[in-house]
């Protein structure tokens, strides 16, 4: 969730919680206020009813206001009706329902005959004014939320652009570039400081960035040199005649040590080169054409499996990639695949516009199909593989945002990569 729809959640969740209770407060204090008023209204109403019957000495001039109804009792006993205000309901026989009404009831004494009189006052246009005036207020102050939440929202938009920017620039520098990395300035003291913090942090990382690259290349380079000589060396003592056999298989363990230590030396290069997107051109390829130059390459270590290789192409398939790191990893899926193949098994290959499908026989793995693609993780017990040829394939995808998925069905083993980033 981003911040600015977090920040504005909050904000409205906070708020018509405080409104919930206000608005509930404001219409009891209304109903309070409305009741206390009429009950002002009573107390004048009483004081003229009180006047006029003490004037006449009846209460036959004694007639209702519009909304109003007048009840007069004689009673015996005043200390049960002291004056009171309430609200009650009366049945209105024109309507037929009942209507809500407010009281007020006092006693007064004529002609030594005490008499309780009750007034009674429609509440219907009242309620109705404090319903109007509760709908107008809560409409009012809903729409002050929103206003609020809206300016607030755009306020924070404004406020978060410098860091978005920021944010985004992160996100699309590229090591490798020679362009220096540039923040813009921000009129906040926070952005600013943060801005100064990141620029001086990714100076210090391409500069360690380069001296690890330069030294792991240097490394190789001067690994790679004695390596040939220690080779050539070797081959030298593997020609002669002098040799006794135990002392040539000694020669010759430490010749296949000395290759194999060649050969990862070389991938653990191309690893690193491919991680630090060292491969930036690129340009169209048929993966057709690959396929069969390397099906023509390994048709000895094919013929001596007795391996059975199928091929679905379909018509005109390119794919934009640098045209080593294509036959980088096409060549290691196809060896992956006779590699780890039986006797007598089959491949098969299949190649559309949207995706590469390389299956071979064999049993079952016993182990995680995700460590497959784990550096020096072998599936095998072959001493020719290093276990690194699964895992330059994982780094190239993913340097070209291609799905790379196994799967293993009715037999056999399946590597599918599908074409969802560089296609063309």
């Amino acid at each position: 969730m981003k911040l600015l729809t977090k920040n504005s959640l909050t904000l409205l969740s906070l708020t018509l919680f405080v409104f919930l209770f206000g608005i509930i407060a404001f219409y009891y204090l209304l109903r309070l206020e409305v009741d206390q008023s009429i009950n002002r209204e009573f107390e004048k109403r009483k004081s003229n009813i009180i006047n006029q019957v003490v004037y006449d000495q009846t209460f036959k001039n004694i007639t209702p206001f519009q909304n109003e109804k007048i009840r007069i009792t004689e009673i015996k006993n005043i200390s049960n009706h002291g004056p009171v205000f309430y609200d009650t309901l009366i049945f209105d026989q024109s309507d037929k329902k009942l209507e809500a009404f407010r009281q007020h009831g006092f006693v007064i004494n004529i002609n030594h005959q005490n008499y309780y009189i009750q007034i009674f006052k429609s509440l219907e246009e009242t309620d109705n004014l404090i319903i109007r005036i509760f709908l107008i207020m809560t409409f009012l102050v809903l729409a002050i939320i929103f206003t609020i939440i809206l300016i607030n929202r755009y306020s924070s938009g404004q406020i978060w652009k410098d860091f978005y920017d920021t944010v985004k620039k992160i996100n699309n520098y590229n090591i490798n570039s020679q362009e220096p990395f540039i923040l813009n300035e921000s009129d906040i003291k926070e952005f600013d400081d943060l801005n100064r913090v990141l620029i001086k942090m990714i100076d210090r990382i391409k500069l360690n960035y380069i001296n690890l690259k330069e030294y792991a290349e240097n490394a190789s380079h001067e690994i790679q040199t004695p390596l040939s000589i220690i080779n050539a060396k070797m081959e030298l003592l593997l020609q002669s005649r002098d040799l006794k056999e135990k002392h040539l298989k000694s020669v010759l363990d430490a010749y296949e040590a000395s290759n194999r230590l060649a050969r990862v030396n070389k991938t653990l290069l191309l690893l690193a080169k491919i991680e630090n997107r060292q491969f930036p051109e690129s340009k169209l390829i048929l993966p057709k054409e690959i396929f069969d130059y390397q099906l023509e390459l390994l048709e000895d270590l094919i013929y001596s499996k007795n391996l059975e290789i199928s091929t679905r192409y379909e018509q005109d398939v390119l794919i934009n990639m640098n045209p080593y790191l294509a036959e980088v990893l096409l060549s290691n899926l196809i060896k992956n695949a006779i590699r780890h193949n039986i006797y007598g098994g089959k491949i098969i290959i299949e190649l559309t516009k949207n995706y590469l499908l390389i299956s071979n026989s064999g049993s079952e793995l016993k182990s995680n199909p995700e460590d497959l693609f784990k550096r020096f993780y072998k599936s095998s017990s072959s001493k020719e593989s290093l276990g690194l040829g699964l895992s330059i394939v994982q780094k190239i995808c993913e340097v070209y945002d291609f799905k790379l998925n196994y799967s293993y069905q009715n037999e056999l083993h399946s590597m599918r990569v599908e074409f969802t980033g560089n296609q063309s």
